[in-house]
């Protein structure tokens, strides 16, 4: 029988060959705790394929941002070849198409011009359009001053009717109603004439300016001018060469059709 001593180290128990767990230091347990947690992960925590897969491709925040910084260098070497390629090939090239000018039809360099005071004063379809709309502007005139005055009759007897006490509260109503709708209508009217008459003013200046630049074409051929100029009172023209002035032949033209030739004043 084998007597054991107080202070001597037990003997070696069927533990597998470990220290009974019972005699442990405090320090060897946590260390003996370890390492049976870690062999107990390695057994128990198969990856799968899907974690293999994602363990084996996926890389570490360090790599993830290599690869990002990589990836945007990469992406601005490519712009930048792009551009230069571009440049190189492209760059500075007005593409816009130039007009080809036929050598006949090129000016000899000159430049002449048209009194257009001469054209507004001498010009028939001038007269002939404007006079026709200063007509009817004279006859809308004198018939809105009559009806702006009937107006103005029918409120001053509407005002003495009230002073002297002829009207009820009722005929009183009915009579500022028909005088508010009559002046509105007044009103509306002479507007409508207005426009009437600027649409008929800016119609003629138009049709004038058009026979005016087709005289002028037809006049010019025979001088082949490069520019054909017009210039009146208050222009910035100050000195011309009477030699390059056209007006009275661009008249001549426009009079044509009228069987009237006029000469044109400077």
């Amino acid at each position: 029988m084998e007597i054991t001593r107080e202070n001597e180290h037990p003997i070696e128990g069927e533990n597998h060959g470990g220290m009974a767990p019972f005699l442990m230091s405090e320090e060897e347990k946590r260390r003996s705790e370890k390492e049976a947690a870690a062999v107990f992960a390695d057994q128990t925590e198969i990856p799968t394929a899907n974690a293999v897969n994602q363990a084996e491709y996926e890389p570490s925040d360090k790599k993830k941002k290599c690869n990002v910084g990589r990836l945007i260098f990469d992406i601005l070497m490519a712009a930048a070849v792009i551009t230069l390629f571009i440049l190189h090939f492209c760059g500075g090239k007005d593409k816009t198409p130039v007009a080809e000018v036929d050598p006949a039809l090129a000016g000899n360099g000159d430049i002449v011009y048209v009194n257009i005071d001469s054209i507004n004063n001498n010009y028939e379809m001038v007269s002939l359009l404007t006079d026709s709309i200063d007509a009817e502007k004279q006859k809308q005139t004198v018939l809105f001053q009559n009806r702006q005055k009937a107006l103005e009759n029918k409120l001053a007897n509407y005002q003495r009717n009230m002073q002297s006490g002829q009207l009820t509260q009722q005929q009183a109503m009915y009579a500022e109603q028909n005088l508010q709708q009559e002046s509105a209508q007044l009103q509306n009217d002479y507007q409508s004439a207005l426009e009437s008459l600027e649409a008929r003013y800016t119609a003629a200046l138009s049709q004038i300016a058009d026979s005016l630049k087709a005289a002028c074409t037809r006049v010019n051929k025979k001088h082949n001018a490069s520019f054909v100029i017009t210039y009146g009172a208050g222009s910035q023209l100050i000195i011309a060469d009477p030699t390059k002035d056209i007006t009275q032949e661009v008249l001549d033209d426009l009079n044509k059709p009228f069987g009237k030739k006029k000469k044109g004043g400077k």
